[in-house]
């Protein structure tokens, strides 16, 4: 009964998916708009040697893949930035 009612709560909780109220457009502008400020790559290497001093300081297991999870998504960050703004900048090239 318990996990019935666990189960209904969470249904009642559901929140409607993100993407819908995202511009996906505008967002993939913005975050190749970032790329080329140096403060961002700054930030983006400073937070990565963070984490790296971190895990060198040894963690739990959990801890562990916690930060590691963090590394991987800011390269993913860097990468889909770096990506972006290639292709706005192919676009505008295409344009002139």
């Amino acid at each position: 009964m318990r996990n019935l009612l666990i189960k209904l709560l969470l249904q009642l909780l559901r929140i409607p998916p993100i993407e819908k109220a995202i511009d996906n457009k505008k967002m993939r502008e913005w975050l190749g708009g970032q790329y080329p400020i140096k403060e961002f790559r700054d930030y983006i290497s400073k937070r990565d040697l963070q984490i790296l001093q971190l895990l060198g300081e040894g963690v739990s297991r959990e801890e562990y893949l916690t930060y590691l999870g963090q590394r991987i998504e800011l390269g993913m960050l860097l990468r889909e930035a770096k990506r972006n703004f290639e292709l706005t900048e192919a676009e505008r090239r295409k344009k002139k």
